[in-house]
């Protein structure tokens, strides 16, 4: 019922919208939806009869569509109730429990936070054992009150004014951590991915500018950007005038590149499923194959990969592979990308992480497990902690699993392992340059957005959470983010970003519109021309490389896929010009000179193509390149010596493809070498069984030439039986 108002709604039926409205919110037992749908019945019933009577209201039409935007609202909130009371996921049970008994009130949730954090400065003032005994039982109920505060966020419904004020208020008291309050950021964002709720939304704005910490106001900033992407349609129809609640940020010195960075780092975090499957299809069993290499009296520390290189040649090949592969991962992770997910995965099965608020707590002693550990004195934890909470390669996700496994592998040589991350550590630190606030705040953003992935990949059932990393990207396609973009000068570098990550019909809008402010750049009508091209729309590819060359009429890249469009359009002698022209400009192309042939050839115009694959010839080493058209000019000139002294070079040619085998089997049945003729179609067919291809279909769309050629019928049907033979 809920897609059949929504269409209603659409369609401007707004009467049978309600009507149906009414049916599908008496299925709730919510009187709240119920009583504001009928005062918005009221109100429209009397506005319906005030304008049957003529009567004049310059505000109608603002009243129509706030009547119609309140639709939309009770139909999305009704639909999220039903799920909630009928469904049996996480959250409907958090639900119905919550409905079925009494319980603490965000206002009651803040005194015992606070209440506990008072208790936790007073501990400080007890002898040592009892002092890490009493910090314990403290911290361990902390956890079980920001876990019950982080659920009842995360709950998909509307906040009242009241509930809103309550929760600010724990944003605001200099008494409640920094970890509870990343916990209300992330359970904020978490609920907005199910329904648009003005008052969280409200309070993403609230903490973005509230608070200090990057690690707090970066998770509000995700959030935002989160809900501006998967519920623009609900903030077009239900609640209009909402973004331009933004505007209060765009003081903030960090907004514009908090919010371009944060783009960016979700663009990258749909690469993460790419970046597993190279682990587990490619690197690791590169890596595993290659365990047969011979051991080396030299210790481990001591080894490198250049070492194992140097002992059997035939092992380079591998190495070198694998090499290729690692550097490409760390190229990747520089840029922000998530190569962690992979390792980490495999760790997400301790009891921490059952409950969901695990996930996005800051890696610290305020944890009742990390503290525990820390004060173990027995094990030597205390360094290594440190070293992690240091660290900037790991989310706080992989933290806990790290800390957790190493808790439950006492054997680990924990002095080189800290060794290790300390390296690391330092690696990274000369890597990223000076720790400035900027890269302190592109951190948390990278780190949130992997802990988020892993949430909604690895927590739970499939229907226990959203998983947004499950949908289509199209986040440039958000009016609100796109008028962001454009009114920081980030439209034209987020294109260019698109562009290169492959998102080409993204990238191609943005470059659209920012073309029309800068009608003189060359190469963003390139790239928009280019775009069309790879999205096959060749005909409006050829306008925007039109308008580029006669900005720059001696570009030979533009000549060259305007000729390309051309082509794909048949309009052959359009190519040729273009082709010619690049031609003047770069003589020697190698590739211009192919392109011109293969024109020619399609024209029929053997004579003229054979000119310039002579050329191709001459410039290039790769003989296959020329001496494959070379042969078919000479075949189709009926030139059959000239050809067939061609296809002798080409049979010591490595790698022939089974069309390159077939056309030198016709060029001696043609001249009546049957012998020969079907000694190469044998050869063709062997390659095209390799490639599971089909010997007769590539045989089949030559027939007609072979009879053009004068070989005869009967011949032509014998020629697959013979080469069965």
């Amino acid at each position: 019922m809920y897609s059949e108002i929504d269409i209603l709604l659409t369609e401007h039926k707004l009467k049978e919208a309600l009507d149906k409205l009414t049916e599908f919110v008496a299925q709730t037992d919510s009187w709240q939806l119920k009583s504001e749908l009928e005062n918005l019945k009221t109100t429209y019933g009397l506005m319906l009869q005030y304008a049957a009577m003529g009567v004049e209201d310059p505000d109608r039409n603002n009243l129509y569509k706030k009547l119609t935007g309140t639709a939309y609202a009770i139909n999305n909130r009704t639909d999220i109730l039903l799920k909630l009371e009928n469904e049996n996921s996480y959250l409907s049970r958090k639900y119905k429990s919550y409905k079925n008994s009494s319980t603490n009130s965000f206002s009651e949730i803040q005194n015992t936070l606070e209440a506990l954090q008072e208790e936790m400065n007073l501990s400080e003032l007890l002898d040592s054992d009892d002092r890490t005994v009493k910090i314990k039982d403290i911290l361990k109920k902390q956890q079980l009150t920001a876990d019950e505060l982080f659920n009842k966020i995360w709950l998909p419904t509307i906040w009242n004014n009241e509930e809103y004020n309550q929760v600010t208020s724990i944003i605001d008291s200099p008494l409640i951590t920094d970890n509870t309050k990343v916990l209300i950021a992330s359970a904020t964002c978490l609920s907005l991915m199910y329904i648009l709720d003005p008052n969280k939304f409200r309070l993403l704005i609230h903490i973005y500018m509230s608070c200090a910490s990057p690690a707090i106001s970066m998770r509000a900033m995700a959030g935002i950007v989160i809900c501006l992407n998967i519920m623009e349609n609900q903030f077009d129809e239900a609640y209009p005038g909402l973004c331009n609640e933004l505007s209060v940020m765009k003081d903030m010195p960090n907004f514009y590149d908090d919010f371009y960075m944060t783009l960016i780092q979700f663009i990258l975090s749909f690469e993460t499923d790419n970046i597993d499957k190279k682990m587990k299809d490619e690197i690791i069993p590169s890596i595993i194959s290659s365990s047969n290499i011979p051991k080396s009296d030299k210790d481990i520390s001591e080894m490198n990969l250049e070492d194992l290189a140097d002992f059997n040649p035939e092992w380079n090949a591998n190495l070198d592979h694998i090499r290729e592969q690692v550097k490409e991962l760390e190229s990747l992770r520089m840029e922000g990308a998530d190569t962690n997910m992979y390792t980490f995965s495999q760790l997400k099965k301790y009891p921490f992480f059952y409950e969901p608020a695990h996930w996005f707590y800051l890696f610290g002693t305020e944890s009742p497990e990390i503290y525990e550990m820390q004060n173990n004195h027995e094990n030597g934890f205390d360094e290594l902690i440190q070293t992690l909470k240091k660290s900037t390669d790991m989310c706080n996700s992989d933290k806990y699993s790290l800390s957790l496994t190493i808790k439950s592998m006492p054997g680990l040589p924990l002095e080189a392992f800290n060794s290790g991350l300390s390296a690391q550590n330092q690696m990274m630190l000369e890597e990223q340059g000076e720790n400035n606030l900027k890269n302190i705040r592109r951190t948390e953003c990278k780190h949130f957005m992997q802990e988020l992935y892993r949430f909604c990949k690895l927590w739970g059932n499939a229907k226990d959470k959203k998983d947004i990393f499950n949908d289509e990207l199209v986040i440039w396609e958000s009016e609100p983010i796109f008028n962001i973009l454009k009114e920081s000068g980030n439209l034209k570098p987020f294109a260019d970003y698109l562009f290169a990550k492959g998102f080409i019909g993204g990238a191609v809008d943005l470059y659209t519109e920012t073309v029309k402010e800068n009608p003189t750049d060359i190469e963003t009508f390139q790239k928009i021309g280019y775009g069309y091209i790879e999205l096959k729309m060749y005909d409006t590819a050829i306008g925007y490389l039109e308008t580029a060359n006669i900005l720059d009429q001696n570009n030979v890249w533009t000549l060259k896929n305007l000729a390309l469009a051309y082509r794909k359009e048949k309009r052959y002698d359009d190519a040729l010009k273009c082709l010619f022209e690049a031609e003047l400009i770069n003589p020697e192309n190698v590739s211009i000179a192919k392109q011109i042939g293969q024109l020619l050839i399609r024209q029929e115009r053997y004579e003229e193509a054979l000119k310039y694959f002579f050329k191709v010839e001459y410039y290039t080493e790769d003989e296959l390149i020329a001496l494959r058209p070379i042969a078919w000019c000479y075949f189709m000139m009926d030139k059959y010596d000239e050809a067939i002294k061609v296809c002798n070079k080409m049979i010591n040619v490595p790698h022939l493809s089974a069309e390159d085998w077939m056309n030198i089997g016709h060029t001696f049945i043609v001249t009546k070498d049957i012998a020969n003729g079907i000694k190469f179609y044998k050869k063709a067919k062997e390659k095209a069984d390799r490639e599971k291809q089909s010997f007769y279909e590539l045989f089949e769309k030559d027939i007609s030439i072979l009879s053009s050629k004068g070989v005869d019928e009967e011949t032509i049907y014998m020629i697959p039986d013979m080469v069965e033979l």
